[in-house]
């Protein structure tokens, strides 16, 4: 997860600032450096709640065998002698 969060943030880091500078290179238009720590922010918390929603839904996918034997389970599915 830390990886998924620094890589995001590392792309969104330069790739705003690489889409502001063309922008302000091509149109005149400067974004502040504030409204670019937004959106940093805000790519980078909306990767890490995607990145951690696909490793659930990943973790629900495996299936995990079940502890124990039929013989020394606790459940309904025990024989009573």
């Amino acid at each position: 997860m830390k990886k998924i969060v620094w890589t995001a943030f590392g792309v969104s880091m330069v790739l705003i600032n690489v889409i502001a500078e063309i922008g302000f290179y091509y149109s005149g238009v400067y974004i502040h450096m504030f409204f670019r720590i937004a959106l940093i922010v805000g790519v980078t918390v909306g990767v890490a709640v995607l990145g951690g929603t696909f490793k659930l839904i990943d973790a629900l996918e495996t299936e995990k065998p079940l502890s124990g034997t039929v013989r020394d389970t606790l459940g309904a599915d025990r024989k009573k002698n």
